[in-house]
């Protein structure tokens, strides 16, 4: 096991028994409090709240269609992946001025579009989905999905993939990194803060939690989500928030090095958010091998989660190792086996440091 991942584990267990002796109280350090919650002045990240709400009225549109088997639209999707006519071309129930397209990772929003334009051509057949054949796949208890020639839900690949290479990829990879992070932090906006304070609240806002977190988990969203479950086995909630919440206080007070610590901190939790999630899923694919409609539902996550370790510029795994793991799950979800599913585990499980909660997940 890599020495950097016993002491990032170290460091989760660490905050494990931290929160669980007070969750309540605010930490003081030498020359400054971190709130127990995100409790600071002049906080706005309303911009990040509109596009995972632009997220949500996509798959809802995305969802719907799936359930009624009605035939769905690449132009549509395109439209609100680029809020046409701030509406997202009268698909959104909402006015906004914000778009996910021009915040997406560049050299990938093709790829997006791409899900779009095949999640269309899938859609329009009313088949029963198997090896090879795109088509429908229904289960008596009424759940449908929508999976291409090779099992993969592209509706899972569109949600995944934005938020990856939006949320994750901003957060992580732009709002903290030095551009970013170099900003005017003399000049108070009123409701903003300062430009440097206000582009840390922005990178917060990504992560689809409230202003109560962790104390209040009933109203995440995406990443928050995910954080909340991997909570019990990693302490995510207070681990990630905690980092954004020292970050955030060190800008406060200008003591930027603390502030860049955190920065280190935020990512590397956020990561292991996504790693532990990532092992849920290939558990879940290796449980359940022998069903088409669940494992290549929870394989499709996996997958796009896999993809998106990519963004975070500070990450643990390396692209090399990414891909040698999306190699071992293959590009056919109807043939792959419990062993190859193993060793993409345990090949994350290790580099993680989660090797011996790895089956908990």
């Amino acid at each position: 096991m890599r020495s950097s991942n016993l002491i990032l584990f170290a460091f989760s267990l660490a905050l494990i028994t931290l929160s669980s002796c007070n969750d309540e109280e605010p930490t003081t350090t030498s020359s400054y409090t971190v709130p127990a919650i995100y409790a600071f002045q002049n906080v706005d990240y309303s911009g990040q709240t509109q596009r995972l709400n632009h997220l949500e009225e996509m798959m809802t549109y995305v969802e719907d269609g799936i359930e009624s088997k009605t035939p769905l639209n690449a132009q549509t999707l395109k439209y609100m992946f680029e809020n046409k006519d701030q509406n997202g071309g009268g698909m959104f129930s909402f006015s906004s001025s914000k778009m996910l397209s021009d915040k997406c990772f560049a050299p990938h929003i093709s790829k997006i579009e791409d899900y779009f334009n095949r999640i269309e051509s899938i859609s329009d057949s009313q088949t029963i989905a198997s090896n090879g054949v795109a088509g429908y796949s229904e289960t008596v208890s009424g759940s449908v999905r929508l999976y291409d020639e090779n099992g993969m839900e592209l509706s899972e690949f569109i949600e995944k993939g934005i938020m990856g290479a939006v949320f994750y990829y901003q957060a992580t990879g732009v709002y903290l990194e030095t551009e970013k992070m170099n900003a005017d932090n003399e000049n108070v906006i009123e409701g903003e803060g300062t430009a440097m304070q206000h582009h840390w609240d922005e990178a917060y806002g990504y992560l689809g939690v409230g202003l109560r977190f962790p104390q209040k988990v009933d109203d995440a969203r995406y990443w928050g989500v995910y954080c909340n479950r991997r909570n019990d086995l990693l302490g995510s909630n207070e681990a990630l928030s905690e980092a954004f919440r020292r970050g955030r206080a060190a800008i406060n007070v200008g003591l930027l090095e603390d502030r860049d610590a955190a920065i280190s901190d935020v990512r590397t939790q956020w990561e292991l958010v996504a790693a532990a999630t990532i092992i849920h899923y290939l558990n879940e694919a290796i449980d359940n091998i022998g069903d088409d409609h669940i494992r290549n539902h929870v394989l499709s996550e996996g997958y796009v989660f896999i993809e998106g370790l990519f963004y975070n510029p500070e990450k643990i795994i390396s692209n090399t190792e990414i891909d040698e793991i999306l190699a071992k799950i293959g590009t056919n979800f109807y043939e792959v086996n419990t062993q190859d599913l193993q060793s993409a585990r345990d090949q994350i499980s290790t580099i993680y440091g989660l090797d011996n909660i790895k089956s908990a997940f």
